[in-house]
């Protein structure tokens, strides 16, 4: 049978390393960690990692469901499989009390919804799914209070007593690991006893004996008593006040979205109410935009320019009567005087060609950097605001706040909103003015050119100014579509900071693949309902 190895000693003297060697988060400089008499070095980490169960003094549990995050134990269990390691960890009844059962929704952003105590026995129903040959215990209840102590180290002692795996407990409370068949004190990174705790607490002067002795001095044991009786009435207290949400909850969705779509408008009202200080610089950048956007009709007078060197005519000339009729075209007097007129004419052309191609270089250059200096200034002006004010609210916010949103959320949506700042306060105000002077002045020319060419161009204006106004609001952003709470947990931002926040136990249960996945459906979520509609506007408006 397997049997119980317990590591206790002060802080900082190398037991939770112990359990990071046996993990293979680490390997050692000196020596080696064996199982089975084989080198961990030449053991397939994934397959070595499912032999072995880890629940460690703050387990995490990701956003999703409870049953999925026992499942992540064993991707492949059933719900019978689920409910039968919630039982094994004294789990099972508080999962059925709550509204959604094994639906509820636990993790960072849902935290406030189970406590400590019921988060670490969630944790050992996902470490107890796998089956694992040997259950590593990092502290797993020093961070608990004491009712909740009591509750997850009944569920460790029933898997510690039926000696059906072997069981290393890093252990902080001496009491907890009493029944332990090897009790080891570490202390300055060495293993100074080795014991049972009969054969420790024998020692006159043993070190696990002095600290027994620390631990046990001013014990109560009433309060546990005391305790237990009010977990029973505070079970009981919260199942009515579930009831009573649940009702308000059905009552209020219509009224929570409305409310939402409304704060989205006057959060958009707000972002242009902070661009009010730099409009001296969109000014500026304006009369960039409008110099760079005489560019492009610019090209037009060129183009016809060009065209019309390229092509001038050359009538025939005669001025020789041996060789037939005379014809001078234009009055001169010499077919060499119309030759070097028509000449002179292409020269001056070609150099009025010239000096536009000067000119234009000059809006463009000139106009590119007026433009983009005073909109970018201006744009991380703005951003710089936001940012800055909205980490000064969201320091001002209470705890509570936090407890209903991941950390991955809220710095997620904070770069999100700062780059819809810069969005909208550079790019669709830059495509504008050029748009607007391009057509002026295309217009303008077409009126006195062709007034016919200009009546056309007229016609057609409504839908560009339609397709640029959907541009536009492609760059702003709205998205509307991202104000449930749904989307936000599918955030591709959201599962990249919480895996890379929760790395060690994505390794030690070996979710590698399942958080690729879940970053990957997260991504084509975002393009199916976001990018792809995008496109096929802005392909239809361009």
């Amino acid at each position: 049978g397997g049997q119980t190895l317990a590591f206790v000693g002060p802080s900082g003297q190398g037991k939770s390393t112990i359990i990071q060697l046996v993990e293979e988060f680490y390997r050692p400089t000196h020596g080696k960690v064996s199982y089975n008499g084989d080198d961990l070095k030449d053991l397939n980490v994934r397959w070595y990692r499912n032999e072995i169960g880890l629940v460690s003094q703050e387990p995490t549990l990701f956003d999703t469901t409870v049953a999925e995050n026992i499942k992540f134990g064993m991707p492949d269990a059933t719900q019978a499989d689920i409910e039968e390691a919630a039982k094994s960890a004294n789990a099972h009844d508080f999962i059925t009390k709550f509204p959604d059962g094994y639906d509820t929704m636990v993790g960072s952003s849902s935290s406030s919804q189970i406590s400590g105590g019921q988060k670490q026995r969630i944790a050992i129903a996902r470490a107890l799914l796998r089956k694992p040959k040997v259950l590593l215990l990092d502290e797993a209840t020093s961070a608990l209070d004491t009712e909740s102590e009591k509750i997850v180290q009944d569920a460790l002692d029933k898997i510690m007593a039926s000696k059906e795996l072997v069981t290393i407990v890093i252990a902080h409370r001496l009491s907890t690991i009493r029944g332990a068949d090897k009790i080891a004190y570490v202390s300055h990174g060495k293993v100074r006893e080795v014991g049972t705790y009969e054969e420790l607490m024998a020692k006159p002067n043993g070190h696990y004996r002095r600290l027994e002795q620390l631990q046990t001095l001013g014990e109560n044991d009433d309060r546990a008593t005391i305790l237990q009786n009010k977990t029973n009435f505070t079970e009981e207290k919260h199942g009515d006040e579930d009831k009573e949400h649940e009702t308000e909850k059905g009552t209020s969705a219509e009224e929570d979205a409305a409310a939402a779509k409304a704060k989205s408008k006057k959060n958009m009202e707000r972002a242009r109410s902070l661009a009010r200080a730099e409009y001296p610089l969109f000014l500026i950048g304006s009369l960039g935009a409008i110099l760079h956007g005489l560019m492009f009709p610019g090209q037009g007078f060129v183009f016809a320019y060009m065209i019309e060197v390229f092509y001038k005519p050359t009538e025939p000339c005669n001025d020789d009567p041996s060789t037939g009729a005379v014809i001078v075209p234009g009055g001169f007097s010499t077919c060499q005087m119309y030759w070097d007129s028509v000449a002179d004419d292409m020269k001056d052309q070609s150099f009025n060609i010239l000096y536009l191609l000067v000119a234009l270089i000059f809006c463009a250059l000139v106009g590119s950097i007026i433009m983009f200096k005073a909109f970018g200034t201006a744009t991380e002006r703005i951003n710089k605001r936001v940012r800055d004010e909205t980490f000064k609210s969201l320091v001002r916010q209470e705890v509570g706040w936090f407890d209903v949103r991941a950390v991955a959320e809220v710095t997620s949506q904070l770069s999100d909103d700062a780059a819809m700042i810069h969005s909208f306060s550079g790019e669709p105000i830059r495509s504008f003015v050029m748009t607007v002077a391009s057509v002026g002045v295309g217009l303008v020319t077409s009126f006195v050119f062709m007034w016919e060419f200009a009546f056309v161009a007229l016609g057609i204006l409504p839908f560009m100014a339609f397709g640029e106004y959907i541009n536009n609001q492609q760059m702003i952003g709205e998205d509307e579509g991202d104000l449930s709470k749904d989307a936000e947990k599918s955030s591709e931002g959201t599962v990249v900071v919480e895996t890379l926040s929760n790395m060690r136990t994505v390794a030690a249960l070996c979710m590698e693949t399942e958080r690729v996945e879940a970053y990957s459906g997260a991504l084509h979520e975002n393009i199916k309902s976001n990018t792809l509609p995008r496109n096929a506007i802005k392909g239809t408006s361009d």
